[in-house]
This record gives C-alpha cells, sequence and structure tokens, in this order.
C-alpha cells in the first residue's frame, strides 16, 4: 500500500511540475542595410528573465516559453526598439520575423553645449 501511494504521489507531482511551453524562433534583419542579418541583436520577453541574441545570420531562438501571448522586445544600440507580440502555443515554435530602424535625432531632442573658459590670474611671485 505505501509503495501505491508513494507511485501516486510521484505522479500528482510530475503532473503539477509539468507546465505546457512551447519556444520561439525567428530572424531579425537590419532595415537600413538592404535588411542585411541584425548580428548579436538583444532579444527578450517584455516582463520576463528569458533572453538570447541573434547570431551572425540574424537568427535567434528561445526555448521553455509558457503557453500564452507574449510580447518581445527586440533592441540594438543605436537603433529604435522593437515590441513584437506572439502567441505560444504548447509544445509548438512560434516563428518572429522583424526588422529594426536607426533611431533618429531631432534638433529639439538634442542638447547643444558650450565650454566655457576661465581665466585664472596667477598670484604673486615667489623670486
Amino acid at each position: 500500500m505505501k509503495k501505491l501511494t508513494s507511485i501516486l504521489a510521484l505522479f500528482i507531482t510530475l503532473g503539477v511540475c509539468a507546465q505546457e511551453k512551447g519556444a520561439i524562433s525567428g530572424k531579425i534583419m537590419d532595415l537600413e542595410i538592404e535588411n542585411e542579418p541584425m548580428l548579436l541583436a538583444n532579444v527578450q520577453i517584455k516582463g520576463g528573465s528569458k533572453a538570447t541574441q541573434t547570431n551572425f545570420h540574424g537568427n535567434f531562438e528561445l526555448k521553455d516559453i509558457p503557453v500564452g501571448q507574449h510580447t518581445l522586445i527586440v533592441s540594438y544600440a543605436g537603433y529604435e526598439k522593437l515590441e513584437i507580440p506572439v502567441q505560444v502555443e504548447k509544445d509548438k515554435i512560434a516563428e518572429v520575423n522583424g526588422g529594426l530602424s536607426q533611431k533618429t535625432l531631432f534638433g529639439s531632442d538634442m542638447a547643444i553645449t558650450k565650454t566655457i573658459q576661465k581665466e585664472f590670474t596667477r598670484g604673486p611671485s615667489l623670486r
């Protein structure tokens, strides 16, 4: 009887621990350079700890993602951040493709600084 109870408890524990998960993969392109692959772009799930970077071909993959609606955040220094909604299904790979554009600067957003030189007077000479 103890063995049966232990086995039953094991199956219940495994059933509770086993979550429905899927994966997300895709390709990120550089929209400024004729859709060339983005090397080392950051790809992460918004509000989560899962993150990766694109490879030499702009490809990425995130595994063991809980089933449901998620938002991917794709970023790269000097480029606009991209948010992509994605639906993850059990035991499937959601395919996501996107492109990044360079950030644009407008005159009103730029800070203009001026260098001010001060003249220092010398104290009395010790001759």
